[in-house]
């Protein structure tokens, strides 16, 4: 059976704090050597990830916001609700919750919010499935919030500084369309967001994370190493254990 791996971005293929991934390229080409591909599998938009997939020198399927849709070429499979239908949603609970989501805001705001600079948040910004919202109302009225979203068809996913919206989708649910294929399925993650994403492959692991958050999983594969270290960790060892020929090449 072909293989296939599907994988998390931030924290696992890119390293949490300068986002260097030099140490996964040499797995990349053994991979690329090997006829399998890499499917990432982001909470970004399709905007950030075509920005810097060329520098992974990667051009296989992708799964952007939390899940929310798969794009193959030209083709896209959506899997969460249009932004459009999301801020529907939002409009009569604005008069009840007190919260401001990139939607209402300047690019500038945006900037500040994030750390990023104008081109990259313009990425950010570009969002199709989903919306951040900064959180200004009590901690109480953020689980009525959650609770209405629910019984109204959207998902909350709480970051270190935004909440989500979007569908009801995860990171797993687009693995069942990527088994069309007939494919075994090796994920790797480090987040909570990522936990159905690891549950839903044939093999998931888990990588280890910087601040020493572990991420609590039965059946689990677990990296010692940190981030894209820890991805290629893995990986090797994956592949050797399924004698895939390790060709060399040079990145220097």
């Amino acid at each position: 059976m072909k293989l296939m791996v599907v994988s998390d971005l931030d924290g696992t293929l890119l390293d949490h704090h300068d986002y260097s991934f030099e140490e996964v390229l040499p797995v990349l080409d053994r991979m690329e050597q090997a006829g399998i591909p890499l499917v990432v599998n982001t909470s970004k938009t399709r905007a950030e990830w075509l920005a810097m997939r060329g520098d992974f020198g990667n051009s296989d399927p992708f799964i952007v916001e939390n899940g929310s849709a798969l794009y193959d070429g030209e083709k896209v499979e959506v899997f969460g609700l249009r932004r459009s239908e999301i801020l529907e949603v939002l409009k009569p609970l604005r008069s009840k919750f007190r919260f401001t989501g990139y939607h209402d805001v300047s690019l500038q705001k945006i900037m500040e919010w994030t750390g990023l600079d104008r081109q990259s948040a313009e990425r950010s910004a570009d969002r199709q499935f989903s919306e951040p919202l900064v959180w200004q109302d009590s901690p109480e009225a953020e689980e009525e919030f959650c609770r209405m979203l629910r019984d109204r068809g959207l998902m909350t996913l709480r970051g270190g500084r935004f909440l989500h919206l979007l569908g009801q989708t995860d990171k797993g649910r687009p693995l069942a369309h990527l088994r069309k294929e007939k494919v075994a399925l090796i994920a790797l993650g480090d987040r909570p967001n990522d936990l159905e994403m690891l549950e839903a492959a044939d093999i998931g692991v888990i990588i280890a994370a910087p601040d020493g958050y572990v991420l609590e999983a039965e059946g689990m594969l677990r990296s010692t190493k940190i981030g894209p270290r820890g991805w290629a960790e893995m990986m090797t060892r994956i592949l050797d254990e399924l004698k895939i020929p390790n060709l060399t090449i040079n990145h220097g």
